[in-house]
């Protein structure tokens, strides 16, 4: 942005002027709130899960056979990618691990920093072991996650509720993600998924290795990630109903 003041003012001049604000996390609600908002027109609504569309992937096997990757154990990621997505430490793990362990990378987008990952797993001799598919339609981004055997979310930003987050869930993958305030409103460390810390360099590779190495552990994982999606109903059209009910109950207050 070239106009970062008039940018601010005018997204706190919208936030004011709403009857209600819905962001996405509680983080991101604290900029709502001091941005003067009051309490009672703020209402949190995580983003969610399509399980209609989520429920055409087809189990792991196929979905590895389908992408040449039989019997890797497969690293994945969707989304834009970007250098401080970090995912050469992905490579690096891959590089001194990852014949031990029979690792991949599925890395299921694109991004400006594809042509250095490339790059770096060239020179690191992996790049057998990693697949970037660039873009593809939505609708098929089950049936490549599917093929995850854990999935990855290296980096956050810190107000965002991150809407690969909710796929993996939805399709039971044991997730690895930063121990933060956004992913804490959504996922707890050693019940649904391994948080690690975002500060410390070698705790990121430490999860995934824990996970590699105990597959009853993924299991475990994905099964309650995707029992608390259900339990918490955190899928578009009950996100839907939500906002529906509050209009609705919004206008009979005026009526």
């Amino acid at each position: 942005l070239a106009l970062i003041g008039l940018a601010r003012w005018c997204q706190h001049a919208v936030w004011r002027g709403a009857s209600h604000v819905f962001p996405v996390t509680h983080v991101l609600a604290d900029y709502v709130r001091a941005a003067g908002v009051p309490e009672d027109r703020i209402c949190v609504i995580p983003n969610g899960s399509h399980p209609e569309r989520l429920a055409t992937a087809s189990d792991a096997a196929t979905a590895k056979h389908r992408l040449g990757l039989d019997g890797r154990l497969v690293l994945g990621f969707t989304g834009f990618v970007r250098q401080w997505n970090r995912l050469d430490r992905v490579l690096e793990l891959i590089a001194r691990d990852g014949r031990t362990l029979n690792l991949h990378l599925l890395l299921v987008g694109d991004g400006p920093a594809r042509r250095a990952l490339e790059t770096r797993a060239a020179d690191l001799g992996i790049a057998d072991r990693f697949t970037l598919t660039g873009v593809i339609e939505p609708d098929d981004i089950p049936a490549h996650v599917a093929a995850f055997d854990i999935a990855l979310i290296p980096g956050v930003t810190s107000y965002a509720s991150p809407l690969k987050l909710f796929e993996y869930m939805a399709l039971a993958r044991p997730v690895v993600a930063p121990d933060t305030p956004n992913i804490r409103e959504i996922l707890a460390d050693g019940e649904d998924a391994l948080l690690f810390d975002p500060g410390d360099e070698r705790a990121f590779a430490a999860a995934i290795l824990r996970l590699a190495r105990d597959e009853d552990l993924r299991a475990r994982l994905g099964a309650a990630a995707r029992a608390k999606l259900s339990a918490r109903g955190l899928t578009w059209a009950n996100n839907a109903g939500r906002v529906a009910a509050l209009i609705r109950s919004a206008r009979g207050r005026a009526s």
